[in-house]
């Protein structure tokens, strides 16, 4: 078993490139934290919102990483919107 986090956050509709610049630099800053398994992120433009789901390898690798990285977005969104962001923990199950 492992874990996933999802972030989700509004920009508001033709913020694609700012979307793609913070998804670019919080990518290169999930990667080199501890129990680092995969990031995906899910872009909807027509709606202004994006979701960013990343994997680790334990629950505590997930919720260190949420410490550093969580307020880092808010940071940034502080900045572009006034749409808090939002987050989840999940179980991982793969029955493979």
């Amino acid at each position: 078993m492992f874990y996933a986090r999802l972030v989700h956050y509004k920009l508001g509709k033709g913020q694609r490139m700012v979307a793609e610049r913070m998804t670019k630099d919080m990518d290169g800053i999930s990667r080199n934290l501890n129990g680092f398994r995969g990031n995906v992120y899910f872009f909807d433009d027509s709606n202004g919102e994006y979701r960013a789901l990343n994997y680790w390898d334990t629950k505590k690798d997930a919720e260190q990483a949420h410490k550093v990285l969580f307020p880092k977005i808010e940071n940034r969104l502080q900045q572009l919107t006034n749409e808090k962001p939002s987050y989840k923990f999940f179980e991982v199950y793969d029955p493979f």
